[in-house]
């Protein structure tokens, strides 16, 4: 996007607009995007790759936003997530970017904020009222992309297996989450025992090639609780510590010996 004088408001009465067109009026669904772009999206992007957004209008390349999707699809962490939530994270992005496209080629009009809007761009802007039965179920998916060169730092297959070796051990050969106790092959009927494995020290802050050591720089947690001790404290990759997360959490503490 061009440089232009444009305020946040600007930008946020535009997307709005925008989005209300393609969504055929249910504001519902339209405001539920616009939040996870404004408030979720740049607080999981300072956290996860340390940037310094404000707002998500901060962002005003296309490619840029294309490239921030791309990041959040090969992440460890967030391509897992991104696919339990919604609107997805890369969805709302996708959005976002054809949104800036529109408005680089002039194919939607932004009034400046204070400014009356033109008669094509009240048109864009007017809203439907949305039927009381109607819900929106069609998106657009299946868009190509072209897969881009990329330093891949590759994480070493037996530090996992001797930190499950090790946590199997005292748990009567059971792999447990370490926070909350949850047991996938006990609560699932699954052949193998699935678990996550977190970097007590974040992976993504080390720098090249480094020594690990698989019982006391490495945990199994489950989904949830690695998703959350990757909330972060303080942005740019931190993430809480183990004690610290268990400090916070309030489920359900699971008695493994219960289980049948």
């Amino acid at each position: 996007m061009e440089e232009q004088d444009y305020t946040i408001d600007d930008l946020h009465e535009a997307f709005r607009a925008y989005l209300m067109g393609k969504f055929d009026g249910e504001s519902n669904i339209v405001d539920l995007y616009v939040e996870t772009a404004e408030r979720i999206i740049p607080n999981t992007l300072n956290d996860y790759f340390g940037l310094q957004l404000d707002s998500i209008y901060d962002l005003r390349d296309g490619e840029a936003v294309d490239g921030l999707r791309k990041r959040i699809k090969a992440h460890p962490v967030l391509r897992n997530l991104d696919m339990s939530v919604e609107p997805r994270y890369t969805e709302v992005l996708r959005w976002y970017r054809l949104f800036l496209r529109a408005v680089n080629t002039q194919a939607i009009p932004i009034p400046v904020h204070g400014e009356q809007a033109t008669a094509d761009a009240g048109n864009f802007a007017q809203e439907k009222a949305p039927a009381a039965t109607t819900q929106t179920t069609i998106f657009v998916e299946g868009e190509a992309e072209l897969q881009q060169p990329k330093e891949i730092r590759l994480r070493n297959r037996q530090l996992r297996q001797a930190c499950m070796d090790y946590y199997r051990s005292l748990h009567g050969g059971h792999l447990v989450c370490e926070c909350c106790g949850f047991d996938f092959s006990r609560a699932y009927a699954i052949s193998d025992e699935y678990i996550e494995i977190h970097h007590l020290h974040p992976f993504a802050q080390t720098d090249g090639p480094h020594p690990v050591n698989a019982l006391t720089d490495l945990v199994p947690l489950c989904a949830n609780c690695h998703r959350m001790i990757h909330h972060g404290q303080g942005g740019n990759g931190n993430c809480m510590t183990l004690e610290q997360l268990k400090a916070i959490y309030r489920g359900i503490r699971y008695d493994n010996k219960q289980m049948i």
